[in-house]
């Protein structure tokens, strides 16, 4: 029964979450608008994923698959991560209980996103081509998505809230450079336009990357793509995230393509960079001198620094500093954590207060303290070294894992500067993926021999 129902079902499980996540705001603002029971509509998925957990170690149990010492060393430190914020729900009486418990689920469901695409490849019978499907549908989606941006930035500006957005709701259905109306950014279906930006790298990595060959087209997607489609594809999403006028997103692009090129051409790269590198150090220059000369421009002030030089907001970039700065105060000085809720998102509707941090890994260290911050490092060091071994295998796995590699980079720097693994589109589109990417490595392995 387990071979016939249950396994099939994780797989079918993990294309459903890659297609729905991305859309997963926008059909809650608009469905519960019709239904109501909105908090029921954004609970859901969680609900079902921590239901899930349980059964999804019973089958890695039951089909042995903690004999690998890595994925046995990644679940025992998720175990341990989900463990400290259990006992911050259960114990740490200073905390409003809701705010816990939704920050907690926010901060360890990204193991559980780890854990079904893991579970549902390491067990699948055609690992390879169920891993192409998933691939095929994250990038069909989020072009989708991306597609909607670019007419987002179109269209009349209230045309989201005829469909359920507002602050009321939770979630704002416009977004400006400094809240001036003449300088929109587009969020597409999901929540904000720099979570947006940040999903988009890993799709444009995909298709960047399968306009390379024909050989790398065939082994990411179903079927390959004409170079034609991906062309048009990428413009798209391109376009879609210079829409969100994300800084961070263009950054992390930027060092996701860099660390890119330099996994798949190595030795090209540092030809050319002893061939150009120094015009380019100059061009580099030069670019920094011209924006540091114009910085007093509208332009510079509005697009580059988003800094409001014809309003009298506050310089977002020196707020955010000032918020990280105190949030290491406080973290040196309460080293164990304040709690699951006392920053990050959650933090802005919890009651008792809390500390937006601009930063994910001072929000997980202010959360659940050092020793959470250790825990979810190692997590991540974990990943991306048995992403790393991916890619020297020979397997069609391995290109994806040099795109999830190259996108961790990206990602772990925007990482920085906003509370990126918060967003579900974000967290399951690399986390379930990874998993799945090293499950298929594991399962040929283990055919081999």
């Amino acid at each position: 029964m387990i071979q016939r129902y249950v396994l099939p079902f994780t797989f079918y499980l993990s294309l459903a979450f890659v297609i729905y996540m991305p859309l997963h705001v926008f059909i809650v603002q608009s469905a519960s608008l019709l239904t109501g029971g909105l908090e029921v509509w954004k609970a859901a998925k969680d609900v079902l994923l921590f239901a899930l957990v349980p059964l999804l170690l019973f089958l890695a149990w039951r089909k042995d698959l903690f004999r690998d010492k890595h994925f046995r060393l990644i679940v025992i430190l998720s175990a341990c991560y989900a463990f400290l914020h259990l006992l911050f729900v259960l114990f740490d009486q200073n905390d409003d209980t809701y705010s816990t418990i939704v920050a907690s689920v926010y901060n360890t469901r990204l193991m559980g996103y780890f854990l079904l695409g893991y579970v549902a490849l390491r067990l699948s019978k055609t690992p390879q081509r169920h891993l192409k499907i998933l691939m095929t549908a994250a990038v069909l989606v989020s072009s989708l998505v991306a597609l909607f941006g670019v007419m987002q930035y179109f269209l009349p500006p209230d045309l989201l809230e005829n469909v359920g957005y507002s602050l009321e709701r939770g979630v704002k259905p416009l977004f400006f450079i400094d809240d001036r109306p003449e300088l929109p950014r587009v969020m597409s279906t999901l929540k904000d336009p720099n979570s947006l930006g940040a999903y988009l790298i890993l799709p444009i990595l995909a298709l960047g990357y399968s306009l390379k060959s024909r050989a790398a087209n065939k082994q990411l997607f179903i079927r390959p793509l004409r170079r034609e489609t991906l062309s048009v594809l990428l413009a798209i999403h391109l376009f879609a995230l210079w829409l969100t006028f994300s800084r961070g997103a263009l950054l992390g692009l930027a060092i996701s393509s860099a660390v890119l090129v330099f996994l798949i051409s190595r030795e090209k790269l540092i030809l050319f960079a002893k061939k150009f590198g120094l015009p380019l150090i100059l061009t580099l220059i030069f670019s920094i001198g011209t924006v540091y000369a114009a910085r007093n421009s509208a332009f510079v002030q509005d697009y580059v620094l988003h800094a409001a030089v014809s309003t009298d907001e506050q310089d977002p970039n020196a707020k955010r500093v000032s918020l990280q700065a105190e949030a290491l105060e406080d973290i040196a000085e309460t080293p164990l954590g304040e709690g699951p809720g006392s920053a990050g998102l959650v933090a802005i509707t919890n009651p008792k207060g809390g500390l937006l941090t601009e930063n994910y890994y001072l929000q997980v260290a202010y959360e659940v303290g050092w020793l959470g911050l250790a825990l979810f490092v190692a997590i991540i060091y974990l990943l991306a070294r048995q992403l790393q071994i991916s890619c020297n295998k020979k397997s069609e796995a391995s290109s994806l894992a040099v795109i999830l590699l190259a996108s961790l980079a990206g990602l772990l720097f925007y990482s920085l500067l906003i509370h990126l693994w918060s967003n579900e589109a974000i967290a399951l589109q690399w986390w379930l993926l990874t998993g799945a990417a090293i499950g298929s490595v594991n399962t040929a392995t283990k055919s081999r021999k």
